[in-house]
């Protein structure tokens, strides 16, 4: 996906009005909106810039070929990495969002990995394991059938 286009959709995913990302970035809203058309580029330090204010890594943003919405591991990875301090995010964040993200920080490495591994892991199974650790019941979207299949699984 093209950069401008990237930038668009994260914006507006996370609600962020073009006038006050253009001002965050020291650009004005009419280049801001020539970047997200695609008619223009933006510099280093404006994608920098752009980037930390949308939760995202300047390689992300920058990168074409880079899936949209960013996977969750990247943005976990954009949060705290192991060689520094986590930064402050500057990216509009419920206060849900907040206390995960705090959460999240405050992990010791083991259960930070074990998380890690299950947003990388496939849907169904992370399904089948919260069934497996009676957890069935806070499934978003559970059905019976899914409820069988997995009894089905368990018995075998």
């Amino acid at each position: 996906m093209e950069t401008g286009r990237k930038i668009l959709n994260l914006r507006k995913d996370r609600g962020v009005p073009q006038k006050d990302l253009a001002a965050v970035t020291t650009v004005t809203a009419g280049a801001l909106s020539r970047i997200e058309s695609g008619d223009h580029e933006p510099r280093a330090k404006v994608a920098l810039s752009i980037a930390r204010h949308l939760g995202v890594t300047a390689d992300y943003l920058l990168d074409v070929n880079a899936p949209y919405p960013p996977p969750a591991r990247e943005l976990l990875a954009n949060l705290v990495r192991k060689d520094t301090e986590p930064r402050d995010q500057t990216a509009a964040v419920s206060h849900r969002e907040l206390r995960i993200l705090q959460a999240f920080r405050n992990l010791e490495e083991e259960r930070r990995t074990l998380l890690e591994s299950t947003l990388d892991a496939p849907r169904d199974r992370v399904r089948y394991t919260a069934f497996l650790l009676g957890a069935a019941e806070r499934l978003p979207g559970i059905d019976p059938a899914e409820l069988s299949e997995f009894r089905k699984r368990t018995r075998r």
